[in-house]
């Protein structure tokens, strides 16, 4: 059938795409051994599960026993022991059965990959906080340095202050520019404890001895195809189509087959009657009941909502990927703006040590250059892992099949 053929190519899909993560991405779980414990028992749950909801249209055999005793004979007090197996089993339930089955292995792969997503997720909420460290060592690197410049801009305001050039103005914008930065250093510090505390909330590893990834730029086509949200909703959308033509077949015609075995124990033997035999037959039913337009139309309207959602999940997707397009567009600027800040400072550093040999500049203006060129090329670093996180966003709801 076209839909069984449908289904079919969506769970080789997911296969494919839930395949052991250390085999096929580019992210290495820096999770910790509980947090993948516990993703590993939810996809052993929803296994089991779907294991048990395939079989759901197989009614169980019922064994019975049953000893009972009583004193109407007039020979006296009787005793009966009974015991029996029976089975009442539909064989055909108008498709139900084979629906069934297939919404059961639809609605397993659409759990299994949102389990995948959540792994996913918690991956990249792992690495993305290596990435802020990283940011967060890089902008304090950077503080220091302008801090030191601050320093040597107090030196010089002071002399020039206490020289009668300037008034107390500019030496206390000096000072108090100082006294900012070194605010803001503390507070990335504050901040860059804060980010360890949530790494160890996600992995039982030393953030400071993990490589970080190098992230590439995800093709659109690939970020459509290897989407694990949308991986999801179209299983979800076969999910919800067999469970529309379950609910039909509902209130179709049902073929049942039933045999049941007794096995009589009488202490007074029943004239005329067997102490074990058999029954079975078979019977045909149809329920009429009044709900069954209602449930039928609410499970296609189910069915009609999914495929709806799985068009506007498409739409969303296509967004996320132009908005991170974009973003990387900007930090690529910063980029390029960064480098040539550097490129400057570095003349100008020449330039000046140039002088100072000349006695026409001092070792106080040498150092602010350097100080100024290091903190453009900081400033590259910082934008590159911006970069990265950017990127990120997209490994984070893909898994690669290269």
């Amino acid at each position: 059938m076209k839909g069984s053929n449908a289904l079919k190519k969506l769970w080789l899909l997911s296969n494919l795409l839930l395949l052991p993560l250390a085999a096929q991405s580019d992210l290495e779980n820096y999770l910790s051994r509980e947090k993948n414990l516990i993703l590993d028992y939810q996809e052993q749950v929803n296994q089991l599960q779907s294991d048990v909801l395939r079989k759901s249209w197989i009614n169980p055999i019922i064994f019975s026993y049953s000893d009972s005793s009583d004193d109407q004979s007039l020979a006296g007090k009787s005793t009966q022991r009974t015991w029996s197996v029976g089975i009442d089993q539909p064989i055909f339930k108008s498709g139900g059965i084979y629906y069934a089955v297939k919404f059961a292995n639809a609605q397993e792969g659409a759990t299994a990959a949102q389990i995948r997503l959540q792994r996913r997720q918690l991956i990249v909420q792992a690495i993305e906080t290596l990435f802020e460290l990283r940011k967060n060592r890089l902008q304090q690197r950077q503080l220091r340095l302008k801090i030191r410049n601050d320093k040597i801009d107090i030196r010089r305001k002071r002399e020039q202050y206490d020289a009668g050039v300037i008034d107390s103005s500019f030496l206390n914008q000096a000072i108090l520019q100082r006294n900012r930065d070194q605010t803001t250093l503390l507070a990335l510090q504050l901040a860059e404890k804060n980010l360890r505390n949530a790494f160890s909330l996600l992995s039982d590893r030393n953030p400071d001895r993990l490589r970080l990834p190098r992230l590439h730029l995800i093709r659109a086509k690939e970020y459509r195809q290897n989407n694990l949200e949308l991986l999801a909703q179209r299983l979800r959308v076969s999910q919800s189509e067999y469970n529309s033509k379950m609910t039909w077949s509902k209130y179709l015609p049902t073929f049942s087959v039933n045999a049941n075995y007794y096995d009589n124990d009488f202490d007074t033997p029943m004239p005329g009657m067997r102490d074990d035999y058999y029954r079975y037959g078979f019977r045909v039913s149809m329920p009429l009941n009044i709900n069954a337009p209602h449930d039928i139309e609410a499970s296609r309207v189910k069915f009609l909502q999914e495929s709806v959602q799985l068009q506007d999940d498409r739409r969303k997707v296509e967004s996320e990927y132009r908005l991170v397009i974009d973003t990387l567009k900007i930090i690529d600027k910063k980029i390029a703006l960064a480098h040539s800040d550097e490129r400057l400072y570095r003349d100008l550093l020449k330039s000046t040590r140039e002088q100072a040999a000349a006695g026409e500049k001092t070792q106080l203006d040498v150092e602010t250059m350097r100080n100024s060129m290091n903190m453009a090329k900081l400033d590259a670093q910082i934008y590159g892992i911006e970069r990265q996180i950017q990127l990120l966003k997209l490994y984070e709801k893909t898994e690669s099949n290269e």
